[in-house]
């Protein structure tokens, strides 16, 4: 069970991420029949809700496992879970734009 918990962070981001994702879909398929010009902002609309309260959760789950992480592996755990969050932050910021 402690094992679980220090894997809860990595756990629940890919939780977040699915049901972000399956959100999207339905929203995107409701929406299409309105036209490209309606769709957009739906999905921009529930993009940054879904966005949100994810960062809400996952920042109270974190909080929550760093002050329950004890061990060495708990805090690699926690450590491989950043990791995850900064590398997709990190290729979106090697690209350039084109002039």
């Amino acid at each position: 069970m402690r094992r679980l918990r220090a894997a809860q962070p990595m756990l629940v981001l890919i939780a977040l991420v699915a049901v972000l994702t399956g959100l999207t879909v339905i929203v995107r398929e409701i929406s299409a029949r309105a036209g490209f010009l309606v769709e957009r902002p739906i999905v921009l609309f529930v993009w940054l809700g879904g966005l949100l309260i994810a960062g809400i959760v996952f920042g109270w789950v974190i909080r929550r496992s760093v002050r329950g992480a004890g061990s060495t592996s708990s805090g690699l755990l926690l450590v491989a879970t950043a990791l995850a969050l900064a590398s997709p932050l990190a290729l979106m910021l090697l690209q350039h734009p084109a002039p």
